[in-house]
């Protein structure tokens, strides 16, 4: 398997931009919440943190695609938003976007042991790469996230 950096395949997949305007906004970090609230300690912990800074430092190399289907559930599920970094290099065992021709982009784990790209819900198969196929790549996945109000509780 042969990796290649895609290029000018942009209107392949939906994706949004990171702008940058110059202001920063931070907010507070409370550790350890065991799916309830902070301890009253925690609100005076002093932790903040700028999430553009943490998760969008190289917006020229960030772009934030939507994930569908099921292929890497439940990891990754429909809807979620996946940041994706363009100028780190796609290697062994990173989840990656990659172009698949006749079916577009899909977020994979590169095997390079096995010459394979593996979904990370283990009820689909692995693709098969042969070791001089070329593989175009978009990015390596750095950040999942979700709206909590497409979840279905």
């Amino acid at each position: 398997m042969i990796l290649k950096k895609a290029e000018n395949i942009f209107n392949e997949i939906e994706f949004f931009p990171v702008k940058k305007d110059g202001d920063r906004f931070y907010v507070e970090v409370h550790d350890n919440i065991a799916n309830g609230f902070p301890s009253p300690a925690e609100d005076f912990s002093g932790k903040r943190i700028s999430l553009d800074e943490k998760f969008l430092s190289k917006p020229e190399a960030t772009f934030i695609g939507r994930a569908k289907g099921m292929s890497n559930y439940p990891y990754i599920m429909p809807g979620d938003f996946m940041i994706i970094r363009s100028d780190e290099e796609a290697a062994d065992g990173k989840l990656v976007i990659v172009y698949m021709p006749g079916e577009g982009f899909s977020a994979k784990k590169i095997d390079l042991q096995k010459n394979c790209l593996t979904p990370l819900n283990k009820d689909f198969p692995e693709i098969a790469i042969g070791a001089e196929e070329i593989i175009e790549t978009r990015g390596v996945v750095k950040t999942i996230f979700r709206d909590i109000d497409s979840l279905i509780f």
